[in-house]
């Protein structure tokens, strides 16, 4: 954000006398002040002016409202005539008798009369043989009055009756419910000029109520002059158009006045109040008048005053302008003009004060100057044409007088330098600084001087150089002494550095310790063993070095050392580590050698660091590389022996299955494949082969699951209802007929994969089965513990051996089981359990003794969702049009028989060409196509099929049930994936689903 500033405007103060400062700050005092009052007033003068209008728009509303009350009662009185039964029956001359006994119905009613529908006067109370052409009837407008079935009043009407202006009230009166006459009546105007003149109204103010064509009914300002007059055009052009309003207008008879009008909306006449403008406006401008004038006073007096104080202020000034502060006059009443007088006079005296410090500043500098010695030198124009020098500086240059004299020579860093390029000359022709310039003097017959220069500019006051000062010292004795020490420097720095290569080569270090001082000294070599910065110095305590040693290591040095010293031993070794900065630890091993005095108290320690990280590690590798070699030589052993267990339980676990489906082929080949025995081993073979099938599931999961293929499907589940599914369809199987199964099933929610979970809950009620002997006990439990979902799988078996718990979830780990092996297994249940759970995010556990063993599985808890309304179940599978792309016979055939049992129809194809003709050609509800085929593959019939248009269902049949296969088939356009041999639920589902 930019601020405003206030400095980077430059306003430029015109230059004027005090008096007409003084006068400025009382204007610019007192004109606010005199706007603000002007504004006041102004303001007043409005409200005020806002006020009188609001006043006269409520007395117009109020004169407005009561001639719309009369105008009513005059149309309620003759709509009542107009329902008499006399006119009802058309009875006229009856009518007129009876109007005639009561001709005054309303006050002010000059008459009242009766026209029928062709505009025929049919009598008039006050003049029964005027004719309709005497009354002036408008045809047009009594037809439109009839019509409308509405009152008419009409404008006034002068000259009607002798001296008495009149207005008309019709009004159409129906007879059968179609209007048939009219009935009038004529009311005298002073009606309206009575109402007016009673009715509310401000001080000082008129009314006029005046017709449609603006002209006047009723005044109460000159009513006997003003009656029947239009209004003025002005005025008429202010309201046209407008129901109501103030404005300032002008007024009938001459001058102007502020009126409010409103329209009395039953005859669309007009009231207006008004208020002459000239008073009001006179007051107005004496307010403003009064005001300007008193401003001006207070102006006037108030620049009076200034002036006259100015002059208070001004004398005292231009005496010290004139004469100085030195000269008396008369006291000052001004403190500010007092105390400028009194600094005044401080002024001068300081001023003399330091004049006399300035003269003997100069004497005090020529002595200094001819007496420095430091070379000097003072260049008095630009050029150096005219140079003052001290005896100092001839010294320096011999019998010379300058630098820049005949036979003397002036070199930087061996370069000679001339004229123009010497510090002086540089600082006095450019204006600039030079300082530590290091030159060499050379005169000729005497030895070379080294001298240091410095030279500043003069400036004047333009800021241009005007000359220089420039200063030379000797170093002549200082530039051969570190000449002398820069050499020796030379050759200790070559022999330090064979110590510090021979320490770098040898990763050795020396240190040595003087008692007395508490000083240790390091060598870089000992500084870099211990990852410190090699540059010296390297100095401390005994006990930062000890402080340094890694804390494990620590206290045995420390001990090592005191005994030293209290036998008086002169050698010692040590070994201990250091920590690096880098995190890294380093071996070091220290040989001291101490010296003691004649009273036997320790002197000095020498000592030398020698690194044997190389060493320690070397010994460390082999002590691991031995002890991981004993470690892979068991995990091996175990390895081989799990894997023969397995081959040998692969092998039985295969052969049994085959053996009996061989066994119940042979026996459909002999009898009929519809008898008992053939249906029995019709089953024989389901059985086997689902037992294949789900050993190659377990062993195709294991797989998945460690290579982390495996995909999960999470939601919302009650691991009670997956707890009770999956015990449902095993007890089908007659896994629990020689068992006590108890259930103690409680709802517990978490988010899973129901297939995955169903998974884990076979496998460890299956497992607990296997392993208890008839009669046995199987508890499942389901329940919530906080936040985990607990299953718990307890059985009453015979345990689990101590030496194989810990190993009870590794890949084909099992436990002792009888020769007959009923129930199979290949020792990947429980492998697969642990991996399902754990990419489940929960975990676990397995106990055991001679009383059984417990299983607990604990996945997170989530909260139980809220139930929707029950659905209706879903409907039976409809009959489809299938296409089956097999190139299998067996497999074909066997599908095809599955599928016509439910009541599909199927047609096949035998290979990927022929499979994908009968897709575009028949478009069947469901296309299932096995991957492998020959001349195009499952993938390229699903692309194609997809690209000519088909939209049906496609089910990808494969052996292979990688997550990798599975996703390459959605891809293709595949709407599901099944594994081989297929499952005919899961085809079911599918085909419902689809």
């Amino acid at each position: 954000m930019t601020f405003f500033r206030l400095d980077r405007f430059k306003f430029r103060w015109p230059t004027a006398s005090l008096g007409t400062w003084l006068v400025a700050v009382l204007l610019l005092a007192t004109l606010p002040i005199a706007g603000l009052m002007a504004w006041q007033l102004a303001k007043t003068a409005r409200t005020a002016q806002e006020r009188v209008h609001d006043e006269l728009k409520l007395a117009v509303r109020s004169v407005a409202d009561a001639v719309e009350r009369e105008l009513a009662a005059s149309v309620d009185a003759l709509e009542s005539l107009g329902h008499s039964e006399a006119l009802q029956r058309g009875d006229v001359a009856q009518f007129q008798r009876t109007v005639a006994t009561h001709p005054h119905q309303r006050p002010g009613w000059i008459s009242i009369y009766l026209i029928d529908r062709g505009g025929a006067l049919l009598f008039d109370t006050r003049e029964p043989a005027l004719c309709p052409d005497e009354r002036q009837i408008d045809p047009l407008g009594l037809e439109r009055m009839l019509q409308a079935r509405e009152a008419q009043i009409s404008n006034v009407v002068t000259g009607r009756f002798p001296g008495v202006n009149a207005t008309a009230i019709e009004v159409p009166v129906l007879v059968n419910g179609a209007p048939r006459y009219v009935l009038g009546a004529w009311i005298d105007a002073a009606v309206w000029q009575q109402l007016i003149e009673t009715g509310s109204g401000t001080v000082g103010s008129f009314t006029d109520l005046f017709d449609r064509n603006n002209r006047l009914i009723a005044r109460t300002l000159s009513p006997s002059t003003s009656v029947g007059q239009p209004l003025p055009a002005g005025t008429v052009a202010t309201m046209r158009g407008k129901l109501s309003g103030v404005k300032r207008v002008d007024m009938l008879g001459g001058g102007e006045a502020y009126a409010a009008w409103h329209q009395v909306q039953l005859a669309r006449w007009g009231v207006s109040v008004a208020v002459r403008a000239e008073p009001l406006d006179r007051a107005h401008r004496e307010a403003l008048h009064t005001a300007i004038a008193t401003a001006l006073v207070c102006l006037v007096l108030g620049i009076g005053l200034a002036l006259l104080l100015a002059r208070r202020m001004t004398r005292p000034l231009h005496r010290l302008a004139s004469h100085g502060a030195a000269t008396p006059f008369e006291p000052i009443a001004v403190r500010e003009i007092a105390q400028l007088r009194d600094s005044l006079l401080f002024a001068n005296a300081q001023d003399a004060l330091a004049r006399d410090r300035l003269r003997s500043k100069a004497d005090e500098f020529e002595t200094l100057f001819e007496s420095s010695p430091i070379g000097l030198a003072f260049a008095q124009d630009p050029q150096c044409r005219v140079v003052l020098h001290n005896a100092a500086m001839s010294r320096l240059f011999g019998d010379s007088t300058a630098p820049q004299a005949a036979g003397v020579q002036v070199l930087r860093q061996g370069r000679l330098l001339g004229h123009a390029e010497q510090p002086l000359q540089v600082a006095a022709a450019e204006g600039s600084t030079i300082s530590d310039c290091e030159l060499e003097i050379r005169i000729e017959g005497a030895e070379p001087r080294f001298v240091i220069a410095h030279a500043l500019p003069l400036l004047n006051a333009q800021g241009r150089p005007r000359g220089a000062i420039g200063a030379v010292v000797d170093i002549t004795e200082r530039t051969l002494a570190e000449a002398r020490l820069m050499e020796a420097d030379r050759r200790l720095r070559e022999s330090q550095r064979l110590v510090d290569l021979a320490q770098e080569a040898g990763h050795v270090g020396f240190f040595h310790y003087e008692f007395e001082r508490d000083a240790l000294a390091w060598t870089p070599g000992q500084a870099m063993l211990f990852g410190l910065d090699k540059t010296p110095p390297f100095e401390s305590s005994l006990g930062e070095w000890v402080q340094r040693i890694d804390a494990q290591d620590r206290g045995p040095v420390q001990d090592a050392l005191r005994a030293m010293l209290a036998a008086k031993q002169e050698n010692e070794t040590v070994e201990f580590r250091v920590a690096l900065p880098a995190g890294h630890t380093r071996w070091l091993s220290s040989r001291l050698l101490m010296s003691y005095d004649g009273q036997g108290r320790p002197v000095q320690m020498v000592g030398v660091s020698v690194d044997m990280t190389d060493q320690k590690e070397a010994e460390r590798e082999r002590a691991l590389l031995i002890e991981s070699e004993r470690a892979a030589r068991l995990q091996a052993e175990q390895a081989s022996r799990a894997k023969d267990e397995f081959l040998a339980m692969l092998g039985h676990e295969l052969r049994n299955p085959m053996s009996a489906i061989g066994s119940a082929v042979e026996l459909l080949n002999r009898v009929d494949a519809g008898s008992e025995v053939g249906v029995s081993a019709r089953h024989i073979i389901e059985r086997q082969t689902r037992h294949l099938a789900r050993l190659l599931d377990d062993l195709l999961d294991v797989g998945r699951v460690i290579s982390g293929k495996i995909l999960l499907s999470k939601h919302a589940m009650d691991l009670c209802t997956l707890v009770q599914r999956q015990v449902a369809t095993l007890q089908m199987s007659g896994v629990f007929e020689q068992h006590d199964l108890q259930l103690d099933l409680q709802e517990a929610w978490t988010l899973a994969d129901a297939t995955r979970i169903e998974q884990v809950i076979s496998n460890l009620i299956t497992n607990a089965a296997k392993y208890t002997p008839a009669g046995g006990r199987i508890e499942v439990g389901v329940r919530a513990e906080g936040d985990v979902a607990l299953l718990e799988v307890r059985d009453t078996g015979v345990g689990i051996p101590a030496e194989l718990l810990p190993r009870i979830f590794d890949l084909f780990v099992q436990g002792e089981r009888s020769l007959d092996r009923r129930a199979g297994g290949l020792g990947v249940g429980l492998t697969l359990v642990r991996r399902l759970v754990e990419l489940h995010e929960g975990r676990i556990e397995a106990e055991s003794s001679s009383a059984g063993s417990v299983f607990r599985v604990r996945l997170p808890g989530i909260a139980a969702p809220v139930r929707a309304a029950p659905s209706a179940a879903l409907p039976p599978s409809r009959r489809r049009r299938i296409v089956v792309v097999e190139d299998n016979e067996d497999a074909l055939e066997a599908l095809r028989g599955l599928l016509e049992l439910d009541g599909h129809t199927v047609s096949s194809a035998r290979d990927g060409e022929q499979g994908l003709a009968v897709v575009l050609e028949d478009r069947p509800d469901v296309a299932i196509v096995d991957i492998g085929l020959p001349r195009l593959t499952g993938f390229e019939v699903a692309l194609r099929s997809r690209r000519g248009g088909y939209a049906g269902q496609m089910i990808a049949v494969s052996g292979y049930g990688q997550g990798s296969d599975v996703e390459q088939a959605l891809k293709a356009g595949f709407d599901a994936h099944l594994v081989k041999p297929v499952d005919a639920e899961a085809l079911r589902r599918l085909l419902v689903q689809g």
